[in-house]
């Protein structure tokens, strides 16, 4: 895998789609699509998702949750070879949505603010995360609550004006290991470390109890646009240990 900061090669996907094993997909979705294209989505989507979207007070709420789970669906079909309807979804013991009969196919959501992020991974877990960077919150005094102590005081040391930006891209790595390990809660958020500061890599630095663990995943930013933060997390397989081949590749979901 070539160094790099973070990944922000975005182009339109062919219309064919094999994905080996080396290969980790990246999907960026605009999640305010227009009303006919949502309602195509709309339709594919199970019971239980259509039942999740009626509970949101907010239309716009409901109809970015419509539009980012409706192209999961879409997606996944481009690999599969199957109808949206078709696939089925269980939760894990900590919550992690996993496609049933998934012929080894692992893929992780997240969307916030006006964009989806989709991971699409053959036979390694993979988690992703984004969200939209807003001021006026108290990020400091959330990160002292929630950060491990290397992270906060990594934070502190930053200047004042980069540490939203390096809030925000905390969380979002932190988030995205948390998703990749599907362990959810349960995988407290002061147990590992990972780097903040603006322009350096993306890194796990450490994992306890087991500190094995830090060099089994590669953590990278996803660069979306100016108002987003992003990150994924991929498990390194046992028969590519240092994955030096791992190839990202990133699409744009586009209306059809």
């Amino acid at each position: 895998m070539k160094k790099t900061y973070s990944l922000s090669n975005w182009s339109h996907p062919p219309d064919v789609l094999d994905l080996k094993p080396h290969l980790v997909d990246i999907w960026r979705v605009q999640v305010n699509i227009p009303a006919d294209s949502r309602k195509l989505l709309e339709a594919t989507l199970s019971a239980d998702e259509t039942e999740r979207a009626a509970r949101f007070h907010l239309a716009a709420d409901r109809d970015r949750f419509i539009a980012a789970h409706g192209c999961l669906r879409d997606i996944l079909t481009r690999y599969l070879h199957c109808e949206p309807h078709q696939l089925s979804f269980s939760k894990g013991e900590y919550g992690k949505p996993t496609l049933i009969s998934n012929e080894g196919i692992d893929c992780n959501l997240a969307h916030s603010g006006d964009y989806a992020l989709i991971a699409i991974a053959q036979g390694r877990k993979v988690g992703i995360d984004v969200e939209r960077m807003r001021t006026g919150i108290s990020s400091f005094m959330i990160a002292r609550q929630y950060f491990s102590k290397a992270e906060v005081a990594e934070l502190e040391d930053l200047p004042i004006e980069q540490r939203e930006v390096a809030f925000f891209t905390c969380w979002t790595r932190k988030e995205a290991y948390i998703k990749g390990q599907g362990l959810g809660l349960s995988l407290p958020l002061e147990s590992f470390d990972v780097s903040l500061s603006p322009n350096e890599p993306a890194i796990l630095r450490a994992t306890r109890p087991n500190t094995d663990e830090a060099a089994r995943w590669t953590l990278l930013s996803l660069d979306i646009d100016s108002h987003h933060a992003a990150a994924i997390a991929v498990e390194n397989v046992a028969a590519q240990p240092d994955d030096q081949d791992l190839e990202f590749r990133m699409w744009d979901w586009h209306t059809k």
